[in-house]
């Protein structure tokens, strides 16, 4: 597994990574994309490259951007629910024409992926409604993780 040194295991990560092999197998694709823009400004109102490549650290990362010839996908995954990548996504297609590195895909159009391991219907609602394609995918890992969990999060959300 791939572990830090902190003991931190990228499960969802490995969940993309999986994903992607099996989906797109001969397909360019990338993890944690930074997005946005590099415009903060110091006191001249510019910075060195150098500078502008060490404040790049403070954008945002979106867990895979898959490169389609038809379009762009960004891929946010998660082992269980969470509602809040929904707005996580939709902050990310807007951040995506703004980012200097995926120029040469600005033609494409953005299709927002929630690809997600237990299935929560609330979820998937909320994503459609978002146009969010929502995708089940079950790695092969899962028994591994979900022994991890504390009994308190193994339990299924309560909403309906």
């Amino acid at each position: 597994m791939a572990k830090s040194k902190r003991g931190y295991t990228a499960w969802e990560i490995m969940m993309i990574g999986e994903w992607v092999a099996q989906t797109f197998p001969d397909v360019e694709w990338q993890t944690n994309v930074r997005l946005g823009s590099l415009t903060p400004r110091n006191d001249q109102g510019r910075f060195t490259v150098e500078e502008l490549r060490l404040l790049g650290v403070w954008r945002r990362r979106v867990d895979a951007v898959v490169y389609l010839p038809d379009r762009l996908l960004l891929v946010e995954a998660v082992l269980r629910s969470d509602p809040g990548k929904v707005s996580i996504l939709n902050l990310y297609e807007m951040l995506v024409p703004q980012t200097p590195e995926l120029r040469p895909y600005r033609d494409l159009p953005v299709q927002k992926v929630l690809l997600y391991c237990i299935e929560d219907p609330v979820l998937n609602i909320l994503a459609k409604k978002n146009d969010i394609l929502p995708i089940q995918f079950v790695p092969s890992f899962f028994d591994e993780w979900f022994d991890k969990l504390a009994r308190r999060k193994k339990r299924a959300p309560r909403s309906t």
